[in-house]
């Protein structure tokens, strides 16, 4: 069994990734900046020594062109001058003498040193009339120069070339340093997302499933930590689900045990509603009966909610014309109080659905009555039918308390009610809970919009039958 990643190890793994990464990337910028600067320092001491052995040929040839017209003429003038590029000859020599250079360069310069040392005794120090002769060590002097030159200009040539390859090394390994950053960062994204974003993201919608169908659970994928999660989560919702199976269980066997009772009561309800002798009784025996009506409605409540849960609820599906429903249920209400007046729409063709007709009702008298519950004031309760291409749209819209906006999204939820509704106004929370329930059991949609003090408009959306039924 593959064992699942911790987001500690990970982390671990990839930090040490990243330092020995950075490390190497690092030693290696290191070690070409170092070279870099040597080759730099090279190529300096190439130039200066080039300049150096130019200097040292330009001032043998003026001393020798110097020496020579001062033998013929006698012009102390270019007596001086001659003197002037010796003295500047020796200087460049013993600039040169200082300067680090390459075994080659070094065996050069040594010839070209013993040269004009030679030249220099035999010729531009000897005594008048004896360094004619020896003019010949000029041109060796000029030749040991011109060698040296070659050789420094060479050593230039192989530094450059150095320097131009270590460069395009810097380049490609800048490069290489941009491409491995740029493909590391790649790899933690992706690692990021599969093994961390993901999971939370499978963990996220299973909490939002949850909230729909309560018997969906969150995956236990992922890393160490986000399985924790999902484990933990996944055990607060079986303890919910056993708190509320045992609620549901205990609620069952309250309705059971209501209903016998509640069929007599209704029995002699309606034997008191028979016999009653005066206008008085009659209103009293009726009163009794709504009260009856409405604790059986909260019974049958109960039995559906216990049904639904328990998987044990079955649906009569029919092609059913919608408008019929909506009429009936208006007319069921249209006396039920007499501040509230309930006004039907319905389009002039049919409507039709494939559903249960009976249950249809039971969702569309729950709107209605508690639009009618929550309009204390009272006012108008408007029922419309609608069709789009798709969807048959049932509306049931009040003028009563509306329901705050934090209250919405629990409005459906079994036994929660918008505690604007909790103040006077009778009721357990379970109708809206049922309603949603049968709904989604036809393939259908419930939404409400209100606002508080104004209203609010139950809307349910219907799946069409086919073209020719609906014709």
């Amino acid at each position: 069994m593959r064992r699942s990643p911790s987001l500690r190890n990970a982390y671990l793994i990839l930090g040490a990734g990243f330092s020995c990464l950075a490390l190497l990337l690092t030693a290696a910028l290191v070690i070409s900046v170092v070279w870099l600067a040597e080759l730099s320092a090279n190529l300096r001491r190439t130039i200066g020594g080039d300049r150096a052995a130019m200097e040292i040929e330009f001032q043998l040839i003026r001393a020798g062109r110097s020496h020579q017209i001062f033998r013929e003429t006698g012009d102390p003038r270019w007596k001086q001058d001659a003197d002037e590029s010796e003295a500047r000859l020796v200087e460049e020599l013993d600039r040169a003498r200082s300067l680090p250079k390459s075994p080659e360069a070094a065996e050069a310069f040594a010839r070209l040193d013993a040269t004009v040392e030679a030249l220099r005794r035999n010729v531009l120090d000897a005594p008048p009339g004896q360094g004619v002769a020896r003019r010949r060590d000029f041109l060796v002097a000029d030749a040991d120069a011109k060698n040296y030159l070659d050789v420094i200009e060479a050593n230039a040539d192989t530094t450059l070339d150095h320097a131009e390859a270590w460069s395009r090394i810097a380049i490609i390994l800048a490069a290489f340093t941009v491409l491995v950053v740029f493909l590391s960062l790649a790899l933690v994204t992706l690692f990021a997302r599969r093994v961390i974003y993901y999971p939370i993201v499978r963990l996220r919608h299973g909490l939002e499933g949850h909230a729909r169908d309560q018997s969906i659970r969150v995956p236990e994928a992922g890393p160490i930590e986000v399985q924790a999660i999902g484990a933990d989560v996944n055990r607060l919702f079986d303890r919910l689900a056993a708190q509320r199976d045992h609620q549901l269980t205990f609620l069952a066997s309250v309705a059971h045990d209501l209903r016998n009772p509640m069929t007599a009561l209704r029995t002699s309800a309606q034997l008191a509603e028979r016999r009653a002798e005066t206008d008085g009784q009659r209103r009293q025996a009726e009163r009794l009966m709504r009260q009856i009506d409405r604790m059986n409605r909260l019974v049958e409540d109960l039995l559906d909610v216990s049904r639904i849960e328990a998987g044990r609820f079955e649906l009569d599906f029919a092609t059913t014309d919608l408008r019929e429903v909506v009429r009936d249920t208006c007319d069921l209400y249209e006396e039920v109080s007499e501040i509230h007046e309930v006004r039907c729409s319905v389009p002039d063709r049919p409507v039709c659905v494939s559903a249960d007709a009976t249950r249809i009702s039971q969702v569309l008298g729950n709107l209605v009555s508690n639009a009618i519950k929550y309009s204390p004031e009272g006012g108008p309760v408007d029922v419309r039918l609608m069709t789009t291409d798709r969807w048959a749209i049932l509306e049931v819209e009040d003028r009563g308390l509306g329901i705050p906006e934090e209250d919405r999204a629990a409005v459906f939820e079994a036994f929660r009610r918008s505690k604007a509704a909790e103040e006077g106004i009778p009721g357990v929370g379970l109708g809206l809970s049922v309603a949603l329930r049968l709904v989604r059991a036809h393939h259908g949609e419930i939404e409400v919009e209100s606002d508080v003090g104004v209203g609010s408009t139950f809307r349910v959306r219907l799946p069409l039958a086919d073209a020719e039924a609906s014709a």
